[in-house]
């Protein structure tokens, strides 16, 4: 019994569709993703051996940098509107907390203006952002 002897064609795979099909999902891609850009604060904050990481809670965060800026909620903002920022933030709450992130190089008479402004709005929550030592 003489089975037919098949010669095996040769398969070949087109490169072209394979090639369209990737280039179009890299222009999906490309579309679909967003990109954002952090413009977060950098700040060195002094180092604490008490130093604890807190909940997540509704705060206001005041932060200074090196140079004295002050930010609200990481906006920028002048010595005359703290005030109003940190009234708006909080609404007027005297019980919502108050954190104060100041960079390790900045002037103690700042902190303590940020201090002073936050205690005559009546906020007797104030915590002071730390890092753990050895924490970077």
């Amino acid at each position: 019994m003489k089975l037919r002897d098949r010669k095996r064609a040769d398969f070949m795979v087109e490169m072209t569709p394979l090639v369209d099909v990737v280039f179009l999902m890299l222009i999906f891609f490309m579309v679909s993703t967003s990109f954002t850009v952090s413009d977060s604060l950098k700040l060195e904050l002094p180092s604490s051996k008490t130093a604890t990481e807190d909940k997540p809670v509704e705060q206001v965060l005041v932060s200074i940098d090196a140079k004295g800026q002050l930010y609200v909620q990481e906006k920028a903002v002048e010595d005359g509107e703290l005030r109003r920022s940190v009234l708006n933030i909080s609404k007027g709450d005297p019980n919502m907390r108050v954190v104060l992130r100041a960079d390790a190089e900045t002037r103690h008479k700042r902190v303590v203006y940020v201090m002073d402004t936050v205690r005559e709005l009546g906020m007797g929550k104030l915590a002071i952002a730390t890092v753990p030592v050895g924490a970077k």
